[in-house]
């Protein structure tokens, strides 16, 4: 799924569409970015996928991220009981589970998926993390812009009630996230990143991680014959109205 600063700027670019009198949702709100990035917590914790995005990758059948979200917490449902920061965080946390989905549905299963001519298959799957470390790096180029998230994001935390995610282990995520605005726009940490799929294919040695860094330009060339601009255009848009959307709802703004 979309990396951490894709997940902060596609939420900052839904925020700004959306109008709450109390609360901005923009990359000056750190509680905001941090709930953005919050279901990805699970990289500390190893909790199953399921119980941060309420959404089953695997299952073909109708699903709705949100409603499992609020169905599983209905302490977030009534954002008028909430405090400001919580209200960002809970903001922010719904901008990430359904970009995730939308990816999903409108990226992964129709290019790398098994239905898809790829087949699923573990190049499949690699090829998908070219494409997401990619678009990830691209909103990274910005170091302006990096700055100040992180910057936002270090003042985030303090008075967020996460509920199923104690205040310790929302301010060690925190600056697990922040940490990621500082890393340069290259290709560098990808072998990290995507370490899981690279030892599906077979690429584990140091040579061969070597060679297959190497091969990063004709890789993307690749993917991104596979899925054209036009594709992920349409994602970013029609996930930023959803997201607008579901917002406004929740706040009563719609």
């Amino acid at each position: 799924m979309p990396p951490l600063v894709t997940h902060m700027i596609a939420a900052v670019r839904a925020g700004g569409q959306v109008d709450a009198e109390s609360v901005c949702f923009d990359e000056q709100n750190g509680d905001y970015l941090l709930g953005a990035t919050t279901p990805d917590i699970r990289v500390l914790t190893r909790w199953d996928r399921e119980r941060t995005h309420f959404f089953d990758i695997y299952d073909d059948g109708h699903q709705d991220c949100v409603e499992n979200f609020f169905g599983a917490h209905r302490m977030f449902r009534d954002p008028s009981s909430l405090s400001t920061e919580t209200i960002a965080w809970v903001a922010g946390y719904l901008t990430h589970v359904i970009m995730d989905q939308e990816y999903v549905l409108q990226i992964y299963r129709p290019f790398f998926g098994s239905r898809s001519v790829l087949g699923g298959n573990s190049h499949a799957n690699l090829l998908d993390r070219v494409l997401q470390y990619e678009l990830d790096r691209r909103e990274r180029e910005s170091d302006e812009r990096m700055q100040q998230m992180r910057r936002a994001l270090f003042g985030s935390a303090v008075e967020i009630d996460a509920g199923f995610v104690d205040r310790p282990l929302l301010i060690r995520w925190r600056d697990t996230t922040a940490a990621m605005t500082e890393h340069p726009p290259d290709w560098e940490r990808f072998s990290f990143i995507a370490s899981r799929h690279l030892k599906s294919a077979g690429i584990e040695s140091e040579s061969g991680l070597r060679e297959f860094m190497e091969t990063i330009p004709e890789l993307l060339e690749d993917t991104l014959s596979r899925v054209d601009q036009a594709a992920l255009d349409a994602f970013f848009e029609s996930t930023a109205e959803r997201t607008t959307t579901v917002l406004r709802e929740w706040l009563g703004a719609a």
